[in-house]
């Protein structure tokens, strides 16, 4: 479902529920919870950010984390990617020219193939999660 638009309805709509699509649709196999945990992992070389890679090609995510007057650099992926600012403030810096400067709640989008410099500019850890579909 995931690149997906289509809809399996199983309840709580006035629309065409589907129940026997749903349920062919389904997989029965339990597991400890502890199977279902994303192991979280360095991002590149970067210091400050962690990466979240589930076991689906579309989505991963990369949490930044900068202390007070500190940098990270994100290196070039290759497909876009979206992100929201969590805490704190800061900028973010491409192309080694342009920058734009970010707060709590404001969303932003890279395009491929750009890297980013994150700095923290406020008082507290500036953090962003980062959401892509290509992880290295």
């Amino acid at each position: 479902m995931a690149t997906s638009d289509n809809v399996i309805r199983a309840g709580l709509t006035p629309k065409l529920r589907d129940v026997p699509n749903l349920v062919a649709g389904l997989t029965y196999n339990s597991a400890h919870a502890s199977k279902h945990l994303v192991e979280p992992q360095a991002f590149d070389s970067a210091i400050h950010s962690t990466l979240y890679d589930p076991p689906v090609p579309e989505f991963s995510v990369v949490r930044a984390a900068v202390p007070t007057g500190e940098t990270e650099v994100h290196p070039p992926i290759d497909g876009p990617s979206i992100a929201i600012v969590t805490s704190g403030k800061g900028s973010i810096a491409w192309d080694s020219s342009e920058e734009l400067q970010l707060s709590e709640g404001e969303v932003f989008f890279v395009g491929a193939g750009h890297e980013v410099r994150l700095a923290a500019g406020g008082e507290s850890e500036f953090v962003i999660h980062r959401a892509f579909v290509e992880a290295k």
